[in-house]
């Protein structure tokens, strides 16, 4: 069975970011071994003082070796390129893509026909091998084309 991954834009202040996940594996589950960077930080509203992007329970750098083991273990990425409205940026999905780039891991993407920065920056452009509007295109996809 191939790994996926859940790549992308992770706040606690906007439960999107949580749901598109659970939507996912619930569409993914059965076809792939599903891999988030939200499994084990059920409570990360409460462990985490800024919006989510770290922890009272992990340092830093245990946050960005579990994101890279998981990253290295995965077959294929399902990434979402929003960030749900909020200013802050995606470096964490952009560090995410690079290193599926790296490692030549077909990317597939959701992310609104309206995002130009999202579908028309040359190296995220280059990265995604396909663009969806909605998680449930996306999983439909990504089961027809890489689904075992």
């Amino acid at each position: 069975m191939k790994t996926i991954y859940l790549a992308g834009f992770i706040s606690t202040e906007h439960p999107e970011t949580f749901a598109w996940r659970q939507e996912a594996l619930s569409w993914l589950s059965g076809y792939f071994k599903v891999l988030s960077p939200l499994r084990g930080k059920q409570d990360l509203k409460a462990e985490s003082k800024d919006g989510g992007l770290t922890t009272t329970k992990h340092t830093n750098r245990d946050i960005i070796a579990r994101d890279y083991g998981d990253v290295l273990r995965s077959d294929l990425f399902l990434v979402h390129l929003e960030n749900f409205g909020s200013t802050r940026p995606l470096l964490g999905t952009i560090y995410e893509l690079a290193w599926a780039w790296d490692r030549k891991i077909p990317v597939v993407g959701i992310c609104n026909s309206d995002n130009y920065l999202m579908r028309q920056h040359p190296f995220v452009e280059q990265t995604v091998c396909h663009y969806f509007e909605s998680v449930e295109q996306a999983c439909l996809f990504t089961i027809g084309y890489f689904g075992e």
